[in-house]
């Protein structure tokens, strides 16, 4: 799934390759998928063949191609991108497929579930994740200081956990589960901790992990859970994911505890990240 490290990684390797370059065809569901989302009554190729790229940019948990006239696209969740020089590198499956006047492609395809959204002139999406994703700062802003962290937290938590605090209500748009276990266990914090028991100190070093780990993801390339545009995982090593979980705690060798929690599967050690 596209969370803020690989919206911003893949970004950066996508814009310098595609800014510039013309589409010079455009084919949709080559391979069908029941969960690869596009604009309804919408044709891409009419509105899309022979438009220029102008820019490729994150915003939050988004990816936004902006085209010619107006035109932009915009991708969200699991969505993995191919790019190729032949068509002989292309996936066997896709579910976007954009080609270009030099011989190169772009190929997109739907991991679980995504959306290839196009949209134009003063249209965007309307969904709350956008707004949020496009009015709130995330951990790579200036303006995502330990003050603004703090006005995060509601009134009245009760018994909110971390988890619940960092990861819902689009409090940081783009901070998802896979991000957040490795924020977790560099704080020292179980994930089901209520955050009304945090003190001001822990609150600080959630915080800085949070900036710090996020910023080392997008650093390397995106996590190593996930493929970059060339089909290869990033270079941030997960601490705690699918890919380490069995191997024990790196710290103290105590078995990492795998079990589903508000919507996802979380990562812990019971001996680094006490309850």
């Amino acid at each position: 799934m596209l969370e803020l490290p690989e919206t911003y990684a893949f970004s950066e390797q996508l814009h310098p390759l595609l800014k510039g370059k013309e589409i010079a065809s455009l084919s949709r569901q080559s391979s069908p998928h029941k969960f690869a989302f596009f604009s309804e009554d919408t044709d891409y190729s009419v509105l899309l063949e022979r438009q220029k790229i102008k820019a490729i940019y994150p915003v939050a948990a988004y990816i936004v191609m902006e085209c010619e006239n107006q035109l932009r696209l915009v991708f969200r969740d699991g969505i993995r991108f191919y790019y190729v020089e032949s068509e002989a590198e292309l996936p066997k499956k896709h579910q976007l497929l954009l080609q270009f006047t030099d011989g190169s492609y772009l190929a997109c395809s739907v991991a679980m579930y995504g959306a290839m959204l196009l949209y134009h002139g003063s249209q965007h999406p309307t969904d709350k994740y956008y707004q949020a994703s496009a009015e709130k700062p995330v951990p790579y802003d200036a303006g995502f200081d330990f003050d603004y962290f703090g006005s995060l937290l509601p009134e009245n938590p009760k018994r909110m956990s971390v988890k619940a605090f960092l990861g819902t209500e689009q409090r940081i748009p783009g901070v998802g589960n896979g991000c957040m276990q490795d924020i977790f266990f560099l704080a020292g914090l179980h994930p089901k901790r209520p955050i009304a028991s945090l003190k001001e100190a822990e609150l600080r070093l959630l915080y800085q992990q949070t900036i710090q780990t996020l910023t080392k993801m997008k650093e390397l390339g995106g996590r190593d859970t996930e493929k970059n545009i060339y089909g290869q995982a990033g270079d941030y090593q997960t601490i705690l994911s699918k890919n380490t979980y069995k191997h024990g705690c790196k710290v103290c060798g105590t078995d990492i505890v795998k079990e589903s929690y508000l919507g996802g599967t979380i990562y812990y050690c019971p001996e680094c990240q006490p309850l």
